[in-house]
């Protein structure tokens, strides 16, 4: 009897153990789950006036489903956030991003594609759409569709629809694959002036997508289907246009010299469309009235208030400007030429060129190829070209297809070297004649933030460096210096990627 007890109490202590051991595992699988692949979501929402109660509701629902490449895409420039709102948005993932740019959500889409990866979902959210307090609700429709997408179902989703022309146009929510919102980006000839994306993708034969409602939002108004569609893009094509227009970059830090700056650009005798200021960070406030009065052309401003990409989304922003040729000055140079610009344009007009002012030709046996013998080439030929830069956006789209990230600098190095690679573009560099204020303390060297991130992966992969590390990966991927002649390897590469695996 004794032992028909002692052997009941072990088979239920041996169930019960089972049980427990089923429910934590059950429990284990779903978290893990639930942080591994929600978190390859970046979600973007694209908003005109950030408040309390809107953050309040969009942070649950990024809450809720564990991501952490949050973005609200604020359309109007004004001050930092008020000191309650701010205090919110810096203790959580949330990042700022305040545009004043003409555009249909291009920009926001760019935006969601920053990372060390292309995110495996991108959720595009038009924020004043969403009724407030509907956030269950916004987290039921996104688990649904999530489902559907990760199921091999549908490529996109969108949340509720319009009719235009007949046909169901996509509004208000998208749920996509990254790699879509990176094709219509950087493979085809997209530009801020095209036909809303949304309505693009909604016309798409070669996808699969539905329109899963969400009645707790309003319907966004889409204009209608008489704009540009994008084509497909291979290598820009050089067009005779001997007027060609002309956007100008000026990437912002932590510097405001546009007092001294703008004047100058003035006058110059080529002008571009517009000027766009693209700022890291927050800094400086800048008064866009004033800046607007030192020059008769737009200038508009793009602020990362509370975050620093560094030189990542300069490079991606200008791939979708629409403009012949994209000129790219940094904020502590200016010229003194009042030709300087036409001088660049018209030594690139009718020529498959990128012109810079500085680059250098790698020389000697690198990254373990060997060489015999050196090419001549034309005088000026280089490398990679440095800033000042003159660039068809093209070239800028060829550079965000390679898996590279990037987010301390050689930015102009990989933008070279790639365009060569893949549409045998040649990089040049020439004479400027620029005012420079490289020297004031201020510069990308010296910079606390800049100088922390190379402290830290010299740390962790020992020997590391980064210019060095991105050539011997470039090289070994297929770009060949332009001076090598019979290239050969000297030793196995296998493990580049285990040395360096921060650089892909």
């Amino acid at each position: 009897m004794k032992k028909y007890i002692r052997n009941k109490i072990l088979f239920l202590f041996i169930l019960l153990s089972l049980l427990f051991a089923i429910i934590y595992l059950n429990e284990y699988l779903i978290s893990s789950q639930k942080g591994e692949t929600f978190d390859r979501i970046s979600i973007i929402v694209n908003i005109k006036y950030l408040t309390k109660n809107k953050h309040n509701l969009f942070y649950k629902f990024m809450r809720d489903i564990n991501s952490t490449r949050n973005y609200y895409f604020i359309k109007n420039i004004g001050r930092p956030l008020n000191e309650n709102l701010n205090e919110l948005v810096e203790n959580n993932t949330v990042k700022i991003v305040q545009s004043n740019f003409p555009d249909s959500i291009y920009l926001p889409l760019v935006v969601s594609l920053y990372g060390s990866n292309i995110p495996e979902l991108v959720l595009f959210i038009e924020g004043e759409d969403i009724f407030e307090n509907k956030v269950n609700k916004l987290i039921k429709w996104y688990k649904f569709a999530y489902n559907q997408i990760i199921n091999n179902k549908y490529d996109y989703i969108f949340g509720n629809f319009q009719i235009i022309d007949g046909k169901k146009i996509g509004c208000s929510i998208l749920l996509s694959k990254g790699s879509i919102i990176q094709h219509l980006l950087y493979h085809t000839d997209s530009d801020t002036t095209h036909v809303n994306p949304f309505i693009q993708l909604s016309l798409a034969t070669e996808t699969k997508f539905f329109f899963l409602k969400f009645k707790y939002t309003k319907i966004s108004e889409l204009e209608k289907t008489n704009g540009k569609f994008s084509v497909n893009m291979n290598c820009p094509s050089i067009n005779d246009n001997a007027l060609p227009n002309l956007c100008m970059i000026i990437p912002a830090f932590k510097r405001n010299y546009f007092n001294e700056s703008l004047p100058c650009f003035a006058k110059q005798t080529y002008k571009p469309k517009f000027y766009v200021i693209i700022q890291n960070d927050n800094r400086i406030y800048f008064n866009l009235s004033i800046i607007q009065n030192l020059i008769d052309e737009p200038v508009y401003h793009i602020w990362m208030q509370n975050w620093n990409p560094f030189f990542f989304l300069n490079h991606r922003l200008s791939s979708v400007l629409p403009c012949d040729f994209v000129g790219k000055f940094d904020d502590d140079q200016w010229p003194n030429d009042t030709m300087l610009i036409e001088k660049i344009l018209n030594n690139t007009i009718n020529k498959n060129v990128i012109q810079g002012r500085g680059g250098f030709l790698i020389g000697g046996s690198f990254c373990g190829y060997s060489h015999k013998g050196y090419n001549i080439l034309e005088n000026g030929v280089v490398d990679h070209a440095s800033v000042p830069l003159m660039v068809r956006p093209g070239y800028f789209k060829l550079d965000a297809r390679n898996k590279f990230f990037r987010p301390y600098g050689g930015e102009d190095i990989f933008l070279s070297l790639n365009s060569f690679k893949l549409c045998n573009v040649t990089s040049k560099k020439m004479k400027m004649n620029l005012n420079e204020r490289q020297r004031d303390q201020k510069n990308q060297g010296r910079d606390k933030q800049v100088v922390s991130q190379h402290l830290n992966d010299q740390r962790k992969y020992r020997g590391f460096n980064l210019f060095i590390s991105s050539y011997c990966y470039l090289i070994h991927s297929g770009f060949i210096p332009r001076r090598w002649k019979e290239i050969q390897p000297q030793k196995d590469f296998t493990n580049i990627e285990i040395e360096h695996k921060r650089l892909f």
